[in-house]
Parts: C-alpha cells; structure tokens; sequence
C-alpha cells in the first residue's frame, strides 16, 4: 500500500475508530489506528515542511500556497511523489469480513460504500 492510501482514509480510520463492536475486534482496531496514526502524522508533517518550504514562510508563520500558482504546481508535483512512496504500515491482523460481521453485529454501526472500499486497503480481505 502507498502513503496515498494513508493519507486519503484519515476519515474513515476515525470513523471506523468510533463504531461500537466487540471487545477483542475493538483492541485490535485500536492497535492498528495507533500505527494508523503514527503513519498518517509522518505523511502531515512531511506535507507541512513541504508548504513551508515552497512558500517560503518561517516556523511558526502560517504557511499557505493559492492554487493556481506556480508554487501549487509545484507542490503537488513534490507531495505527489511523496505520497507515490510504499508505505510500512502493515495490514490490521483481522480481515476484512470479521471486522464487518463485527460492526453488523452492534446496533447502529453504519459505513459507507466509500468507506468500506478505503478499509480494503488495511485488513485482509483474504477468507480466514
């Protein structure tokens, strides 16, 4: 997986990290959120060092780039690259179907298809 998959399901990790479900399934959704987590605030603060960069603002000044701009084009071109990189984060050590027949089996627990799509990425999908 790509540290653009990171960075594109921060929402979905949170979310996911919210739904009720069983305790063992929810102990081992919190230790991979953590490494989520860890991973994601890499990818941030990587994105953020590159904006100050490109736009020439010094710590501690709020860093901005207008899109449209030269600057922009470069930006995009550079995180791009970054977020093209492989990733270390391993999959969650539970597959995908035990963490949806988890989340079914508490009332209330909704996901999106967009969400469900996003976690494929970070569980097994493979048949236990």
């Amino acid at each position: 997986m790509k540290l653009s998959n990171v960075f594109a399901a921060k929402e979905t990790i949170t979310r996911l990290a919210q739904l009720k479900m069983a305790p063992k399934v929810a102990y081992r959704v919190l230790k991979f959120a953590r490494k989520f987590d860890a991973e994601y605030a890499i990818v941030e603060k990587q994105r953020s060092a590159l904006i100050a960069e490109i736009s020439g603002t010094k710590e501690g000044e709020e860093a901005k780039i207008e899109q449209g701009t030269p600057e922009f084009a470069e930006f995009v071109k550079q995180f791009g690259a970054i977020l093209d990189v492989e990733s270390d984060l391993a999959v969650c050590p539970l597959t995908l179907d035990a963490l949806l027949d988890a989340l079914e089996e508490a009332d209330g627990n909704t996901m999106s298809v967009q969400d469900i799509a996003m976690l494929e990425s970070f569980f097994d999908t493979e048949d236990e």
